[in-house]
């Protein structure tokens, strides 16, 4: 069985380093920052451990363009898989803030225009990205628990669903593939003995599934979901990323996420489930 190989890139504060982390307590061996010109080296020995690899800027050689091309040519014959760490300026500039870290690029630029600088750098690594995922919302738990659903060697065989839930009013998910507004349903917070409660409360779930559209959305989605599924798999996507989005993330989108999971908890997925916005 070929061992897995793993290209780490994204921009600077993304949360490569953390990622790279966590692949090694899943076993893999974790390399960082290596001189691009050393690649080719490792790769064609044979490797005896899945390998998590972390490309950027900072990397001695770094050229986007002829990586992008070593890695299309390799793919025929290894296992490689590329992720790509993206995240909005703002978020980035306030990590470079709270940490007292400068960006690695040495620029006489404003820091905003350092940063699109390295996304300009970086296109060619991107565009070819098996998995792209941004962090600007994404605490550490929940990018460990993505990684492991997409990257976990209990997963290889599986089709794996992160079902999530989150407020518009906090901005929609980039790393979702399907975004499903259930604002349509009666919203518990103008109720005032629900508003301090949430979608994984008894009286906020009972509040929900009592509409008359509840039990038939359920249905018809259910259905629709589980015919994609196989699509998806023939086309060779073995991840897939579902939200539910209310207004404010706490209430009618968490009992819909919850019931889906749990619909979907005896079917052969490796299923995972996260409330984004939850506790704000």
């Amino acid at each position: 069985m070929n061992k897995k190989i793993v290209v780490v890139t994204g921009l600077s504060g993304a949360g490569k380093s953390t990622a790279l982390k966590i692949f090694e307590d899943m076993g893999y061996e974790a390399v960082d920052n290596l001189p691009c010109s050393l690649i080719p080296l490792i790769l064609n020995e044979k490797i005896k451990s899945d390998i998590a690899i972390g490309i950027d800027i900072r990397s001695r050689d770094f050229d986007a363009k002829k990586i992008n091309k070593f890695i299309l040519k390799i793919k025929e014959k290894l296992a490689i898989s590329v992720v790509f760490f993206e995240c909005e300026n703002i978020k980035l500039i306030e990590r470079f803030k709270v940490s007292r870290r400068r960006h690695p690029m040495s620029l006489n630029i404003p820091i905003n225009d350092i940063i699109e600088q390295e996304r300009l750098w970086l296109k060619p690594l991107k565009n070819i990205a098996d998995f792209q995922l941004d962090t600007t919302n994404l605490e550490v738990p929940e990018l460990n628990k993505t990684l492991l659903s997409i990257f976990s060697k209990l997963n290889d065989q599986k089709f794996n669903l992160r079902i999530m839930s989150f407020g518009f009013k906090y901005g929609i998910p980039r790393e979702a593939d399907i975004v499903m507004d259930v604002r349509f349903l009666e919203n518990p917070y103008y109720n005032k003995n629900l508003r301090i409660q949430n979608g994984k409360d008894n009286d906020v779930i009972k509040f929900v599934k009592s509409q008359s559209c509840f039990d038939k959305f359920h249905k018809n989605f259910l259905n629709t979901i589980k015919h994609l599924f196989n699509f998806y798999k023939i086309e060779g996507k073995k991840y897939l990323t579902i939200a539910f989005g209310c207004t404010g993330g706490v209430h009618r989108s968490v009992v819909v996420a919850e019931t889906i999971f749990d619909s979907l908890a005896s079917s052969k997925l490796g299923l995972y489930i996260d409330h984004r916005d939850i506790e704000k």
